[in-house]
């Protein structure tokens, strides 16, 4: 099998605006998968279906507060992922002075992995954020997940910061 034949065996994908009348639906489905996916890394996440709908809500928010968008992949008239970008973040004082844009969330359904989708999305993600004049796009990704950080590296991106945890419950605090 050649290279055109393997590119003709996917269908294409159009990158969209997320239609709050009508996506909801397929968001919230990709966004479980999303949350299913992470809390196999890290157990201790909140279960997918009771955060699903909070978290959205404060997605919503997030959009609305920094000039944010969300983006659907779709193929054959079905979605197969997403991304939402804040184009407009104000950094701490310690970080500089300049709004970046930020990633807070990129999922790709399983199925649909491996062929280009996230990219497709980063490129609408990346030429929103530059269309709001950022300068720097940053993204979070859970340390144990692996496949992410090469895929974010590969896309140019490079390790920052990285944020530590420590579970404060009584044992480990030395009380009863």
């Amino acid at each position: 099998m050649d290279a055109r034949s393997v590119l003709r065996a996917y269908p294409m994908v159009l990158i969209r605006q997320y239609d709050p009348t009508a996506d909801y639906s397929a968001l919230r489905a990709c966004f479980v998968e999303l949350q299913t996916w992470e809390q196999s890394l890290e157990p201790g996440l909140p279960a997918p279906e009771e955060v699903a709908d909070p978290y959205l809500a404060e997605v919503f928010r997030n959009c609305a507060e920094n000039s944010g968008r969300i983006f659907l992949a779709e193929t054959d008239g079905a979605v197969v992922g997403f991304i939402c970008v804040l184009a407009k973040v104000l950094p701490s004082a310690d970080d500089g002075i300049e709004p970046y844009a930020y990633i807070s969330d990129l999922i790709v359904r399983g199925a649909h992995r491996g062929r280009g989708v996230g990219r497709e999305l980063m490129v609408r993600a990346e030429a929103f954020a530059r269309e709001f004049g950022a300068k720097q796009l940053k993204v979070g990704v859970l340390v144990r997940n692996e496949g992410t950080h090469a895929f974010y590296r590969a896309g140019g991106f490079r390790d920052y910061t990285v944020q530590l945890v420590k579970l404060l419950d009584a044992a480990s605090c030395g009380t009863a």
